[in-house]
């Protein structure tokens, strides 16, 4: 009988710790698998863990869709404690920074589509044995050389930043990741890498979707890397100075570039089409690359076009020089039309002063040039006697005979034939003088 009691009770009681104990996989509130090492609590809503407790075995926690932030460090305690965790994702919460785990057994990390600003990892990572970090989906901009420097003793080997609006990354932004192998940069804002040059143990780079224009010749000079992934970025133009060339002259084998979906200049990379024919192994994607421009060849496959069958004109411009050329035309082209229309205008004006409009004259027979130049004449008003002995007349602005010549004072010469009024008008700045013959009076 009293076996019987004490089975109930131990019974009773094991139930009520189960229920009452706060285990998120003894009162059901996450879903756990294989013997609770596997534990999801996903899309709960928390905004922290008070009154909330995890199987002490568990060795993969997900606490994705939630509202955590793990700025208490009784929060961040319920992490620590857990002795066997090795696979630690917090995906789609609230983190404004990296949290400070003081885990050193954590191998995998993942705190994708945060709110982090900066992938500095906190001193309390010094000893951690980090092998894959993944930080893509937040606001970090720029990688920097302190970030990575708590992480100097890690065995970190796999790192991905996608897709955080990245810019700029410190060329000794990596130094400290010795032992890195892959590195995930896609679809950021990056148009150069001259932190590879730092990652000594890098065989795996992924680019794509970043803004280059053309390869870096960095990696020319990348001897470990096998793997570099530039898909849908800009590249335009590919020729013998891109490292391709290179890895062909020295029979490098074991290296491949994937180039698909970029913006290839056909007619500007007839040397990189007879490449993709001679040594296809190179670009394992080949047979997806098309040409964006010229418009001819617009959508049309690489490796199905022949070099010497492209009409790209007989003189295909340098890109350097053709685009300098541009520049400099806008640049100068309205300043030299200015330039030359004010040479004009005032050509034209020159001329006009120098040799004045005669619209209006005309032309007194072979006299003409005896009058050209009267200028002295329109000084004063000028008033000629004469006399019946000696053959002069007098002119005035009225006769009682009737022999007004005109309404305006006139100018008189007297000749053989007769007396010449001469009547001046100006024109420009020269005098014009117009005859009019009177005859004499005998």
């Amino acid at each position: 009988m009293i076996r019987e009691l004490i089975s109930v009770f131990l019974i009773t009681d094991l139930i009520i710790n189960r229920v009452f104990s706060g285990d998120v996989c003894a009162n059901k509130q996450c879903q756990c698998s294989d013997g609770d090492t596997l534990v999801h609590c996903d899309s709960k809503g928390w905004k922290n863990l008070d009154g909330i407790d995890f199987p002490s075995k568990v060795i993969t926690l997900t606490l994705i869709r939630n509202q955590l932030k793990f700025d208490t460090v009784t929060d961040r305690a319920k992490i620590e404690n857990l002795s066997l965790l090795i696979d630690l994702s917090i995906n789609q919460n609230i983190l404004g920074t990296i949290p400070p785990f003081n885990q050193a057994k954590i191998r995998f990390l993942s705190l994708q589509d945060n709110s982090l600003v900066s992938a500095e990892f906190p001193s309390s990572y010094s000893s951690s044995l980090l092998k894959t970090i993944s930080l893509s989906n937040n606001k970090i901009r720029s990688i920097n050389v302190e970030d990575f420097l708590s992480l100097r003793d890690s065995q970190l080997t796999k790192l991905s930043i996608d897709s955080s609006s990245i810019s700029k990354i410190d060329q000794n932004s990596f130094v400290q990741l010795k032992k890195l192998q892959a590195l995930s940069l896609k679809n950021n804002q990056l148009k150069s890498c001259e932190f590879l040059s730092n990652l000594p143990s890098l065989s795996s780079i992924k680019l794509d979707g970043n803004q280059f224009t053309s390869l870096p010749q960095q990696l020319a000079t990348q001897e470990k890397i096998k793997i570099f992934s530039f898909k849908h970025n800009l590249i335009s133009i590919i020729d013998e100075l891109s490292p391709l060339s290179r890895w062909s002259k020295i029979n490098t084998t074991n290296v491949q570039v994937f180039l698909a979906n970029n913006t290839f200049d056909c007619c500007l990379s007839l040397w990189f089409i007879r490449f993709l024919k001679t040594s296809p192994q190179f670009v394992p994607d080949a047979s997806l690359l098309t040409c964006a421009t010229p418009l001819s060849f617009k959508g049309k496959l690489l490796i199905k076009l022949n070099p010497d069958d492209m009409n790209c004109g007989s003189d295909i411009p340098s890109k350097s020089w053709w685009t300098i050329g541009r520049i400099i035309g806008i640049a100068i082209g309205p300043a030299c039309l200015l330039i030359l229309g004010v040479a004009m205008i005032t050509m034209v004006y020159i001329y006009n002063r120098r040799y004045p409009s005669r619209s209006g004259y005309i032309p007194i027979s072979e006299h003409d040039d005896l009058y050209s130049n009267t200028n002295s004449l329109f000084s004063e008003r000028l008033t000629i006697p004469i006399g019946e002995d000696d053959d002069q007349l007098l002119t005035h602005n009225g006769f009682g005979s009737g022999r007004s010549l005109a309404q305006s004072d006139v100018l008189t010469q007297a000749t053989t034939e007769g007396i010449y009024a001469t009547d001046g008008s100006v024109a420009g700045d020269s005098h014009i003088q117009e005859a009019v013959s009177i005859p004499r009076s005998d």
